[in-house]
């Protein structure tokens, strides 16, 4: 799975380069203490402090994904 804005134009977003694709975030903290979270093992620069990703569009990236996937999986449960 491969976020579609934040992987779009990734020099990684191919079959052969990209090492696991989007499936969460993860949360680092820096020698300061300070919380980072990101979302590419390969792309440490996607990283952001807690706080500027709770008000980011990757944060809401993220979201529209994770609603978009919940949608199609309970579709095809339905049906």
């Amino acid at each position: 799975m491969r976020l579609p804005e934040t992987c779009a134009g990734c020099r990684f977003n191919n079959d052969t380069d990209c090492q696991e694709g989007f499936y969460g975030v993860r949360l680092y903290y820096d020698r300061t203490g300070r919380y980072h979270v990101g979302v590419c093992i390969q792309r440490m620069d996607l990283c952001l402090p807690l706080d500027e990703f709770l008000t980011s569009s990757l944060c809401g990236e993220i979201l529209r994904l994770r609603e978009s996937e919940y949608g199609r999986l309970a579709g095809r449960r339905a049906g």
